[in-house]
């Protein structure tokens, strides 16, 4: 067993990862960051990072061709957080949770094969292991295994419902969530009076400072402002079949209270199985300043 963790793609950035670099004016913005010169040149730089990641990858790969070990071997790549961008790293929307999960094992895992719908958690991935070795899933593991996920891809379901949680980055936070593929509904126990704790790595990041601009001069967009929101909301549903980039919370919409009600009831007994602890318990001093990064 063989464990690989990659400083790529984590900050601060420089040019000259890869060549020839990604061209800024060919990124995709998404609209909670600001779309100007200075974000498109970071997000262009973070593709540079994840490509050069990509050809160490290859070299190991190949190593594994070279010693004839290939076909008897499962490769994993997963990421632990989403994208070093405000409102994704450190966030329980999708930006922040929603991470690549690759598996390659010839003859056993389809080449090219894609399942882009069914709900899988980190979790799964020790029971799963476990299973592909030949042993026993110890009973109190939270996850279950998706071994038939790496055969059949196609029809795997996943999960009804995965869980999230963001605790310490930087800043104390308590805030739980739970995702259907319909819906997701986030739930803050701490510092509701302020905005949510930006990572000390983004709040340097081009991006937060072009947000930064964009708020001094009282020109953010909705979909650019959640990230200095104060105070925040104790609970978000977002509708992911209307609302993808999560940017209109519906919560204190009468035609979700059903939803709200059923979702905030699977995330408090979620927390109860898992012996959650309130947030009261851990409150620490933040070592970044809140508004400015």
């Amino acid at each position: 067993f063989l464990w690989v963790g990659f400083h790529d793609a984590h900050r601060p950035y420089a040019k000259g990862a890869v060549s020839p670099p990604h061209d800024p004016s060919t990124v995709s913005v998404p609209p909670y960051l600001a779309d100007t010169p200075e974000t498109r040149a970071d997000i262009a730089l973070y593709y540079d990072e994840i490509a050069r990641m990509d050809g160490d990858i290859g070299k190991m790969v190949a190593e594994l061709d070279r010693r004839g070990i290939r076909e008897n071997t499962l490769v994993i790549f997963l990421s632990d957080n989403g994208s070093p961008f405000p409102r994704e790293k450190g966030t329980l929307y999708d930006g922040g949770i929603r991470t690549p999960l690759v598996f390659s094992w010839p003859g056993v895992v389809p080449a090219s094969s894609v399942n882009s719908g069914a709900l899988v958690s980190a979790v799964d991935l020790a029971p799963t292991l476990v299973e592909i070795a030949g042993g026993t899933v110890p009973e109190g593991m939270q996850g279950r295994s998706i071994r038939d996920l790496l055969t059949d891809p196609g029809d795997h379901a996943g999960r009804e419902q995965i869980f999230s949680e963001r605790n310490w980055h930087n800043t104390d936070e308590h805030i739980r969530s739970v995702r259907t593929k319909r819906f997701k509904l986030i739930r803050t126990d701490a510092y509701n009076a302020l905005p949510m704790g930006v990572a000390s790595d983004l709040g340097a990041s081009p991006s937060f400072l072009a947000l930064r601009a964009l708020a001094k001069s009282g020109r953010l967009a909705h979909s650019q402002s959640q990230v200095f929101i104060a105070p925040r909301p104790r609970l978000e549903l977002y509708d992911l079949e209307k609302d993808p980039w999560e940017l209109d919370n519906v919560a204190d919409d009468p035609a979700y209270a059903s939803d709200v009600r059923a979702l905030a009831a699977v995330l408090q007994q979620w927390m109860a199985d898992t012996d959650d602890f309130p947030a009261w318990v851990r409150t620490r001093p933040d070592d970044t300043d809140r508004i400015t990064g």
